[in-house]
């Protein structure tokens, strides 16, 4: 996903917390501001998971979804508040520290 196609759908929501429902949202938001998610096959691409602690699961994750082009333009880089704690440049990335709050929704 380059920059700008990050910033037309407005990047992640901010109402997900715990497990579940982010990625599902991001693809609803790429498909309604009409972006096509390829998938290679195995032979030209391959896809892992880094390996992670498993949070438990938001109750409210489907109802987020179902309700979620309510909110494509009004939840996300736009109403993103965090602190910034450390950036650090790397030749490949740049390391990107913040302390976030999840709302109370």
């Amino acid at each position: 996903m380059t920059e700008k196609q990050f910033r037309t759908v407005n990047g992640f929501s901010n109402s997900f917390w715990g497990w579940g429902g982010e990625d599902d949202d991001m693809s609803n938001r790429l498909k309604h501001f009409g972006f096509h998610i390829a998938r290679y096959p195995v032979n030209i691409a391959r896809y892992t998971m880094l390996n992670h602690k498993k949070e438990k699961a938001n109750p409210k994750r489907f109802e987020k979804l179902v309700n979620g082009p309510k909110r494509y333009d009004s939840d996300g880089l736009n109403s993103l508040h965090y602190q910034l704690l450390n950036l650090i440049k790397k030749p490949l990335y740049t390391w990107i520290h913040t302390e976030i709050t999840p709302d109370s929704s």
